[in-house]
């Protein structure tokens, strides 16, 4: 009796087997041979470059394969970055009275880039609220807000009728302090006596006369000048020293105590 029923289990085993692989095979032989006729017929009206397929799989691993050029630029970029580091190192010597703490840009918001930046480092390394930030070139803003290890930097293009800076615009005879502020994307200084002889190129540096900003830190130079909608006074347009576009190292000044 068992061998009875092992033997219907061996010809049912067979059975199986017999019948299932012919009909697989048979499907696959199928679609193989229609998949060549279509790649044939395509590449003979040119629709498809069979050997550019070919080639493109064989040497996709090639691509992934740093190239001169590619190491060349990453050489160039990280020599770029030493410089920047160097001269950020030199405000330093300008700046002896006060405590330089050096950081990076870890973050920036595309759709508020002239608004804010983060930076690496906050109240652990002694960074506090309302401490000016610079780079190499000039002031670029102030810290607005601290955590344990980033510091978020409003920067002075900042459309805000509360960004001001009170500055000093120095001609070749005169020096003038006043208010710079933004307005509709620029950085002007507005309520200039027509009987100064204000220049483009004239320097515009911070006066110190707030505690909001160290005295003489370079802001830019004045790039334009206009009558005002009255005519009464002259309208000054500021181009930055500082490079607001592309930031990358920072120092954020602290007097010392």
């Amino acid at each position: 009796m068992g061998k009875l029923i092992i033997g219907d289990n061996m010809k049912r085993k067979k059975k199986y087997t017999k019948n299932s692989f012919p009909k697989k095979n048979k499907y696959y032989y199928f679609f193989f041979f229609l998949f060549l006729i279509t790649m044939s017929i395509l590449a003979i009206n040119n629709i498809f470059n069979i050997e550019k397929y070919f080639r493109d799989i064989l040497f996709y691993p090639a691509r992934l394969i740093p190239t001169a050029s590619f190491i060349e630029d990453v050489n160039n970029e990280i020599e770029k970055e030493n410089e920047e580091l160097k001269s950020l190192l030199n405000i330093k010597e300008s700046l002896s009275e006060y405590d330089i703490i050096y950081a990076t840009v870890v973050e920036r918001n595309n759709f508020y880039w002239l608004n804010t930046l983060v930076i690496n480092k906050g109240s652990m390394d002694g960074v506090e609220e309302g401490l000016a930030v610079v780079d190499n070139s000039g002031l670029i803003g102030a810290i607005s807000d601290v955590s344990n290890a980033t510091s978020t930097v409003k920067l002075i293009t900042l459309d805000d009728k509360y960004n001001s800076i009170s500055v000093k615009v120095k001609g070749n005879d005169y020096e003038l302090n006043k208010i710079l502020k933004v307005k509709d994307g620029n950085l002007i200084i507005e309520g200039i006596n027509k009987n100064i002889n204000i220049q483009i190129g004239d320097k515009i540096v911070t006066n110190g006369l707030s505690n909001k900003f160290p005295s003489g830190i370079t802001i830019g130079e004045v790039s334009m000048v206009n009558e005002d909608l009255y005519s009464i006074s002259n309208i000054a347009t500021v181009s930055l020293s500082a490079n607001i576009n592309n930031l990358r190292f920072v120092a954020i000044l602290k007097r010392k105590i």
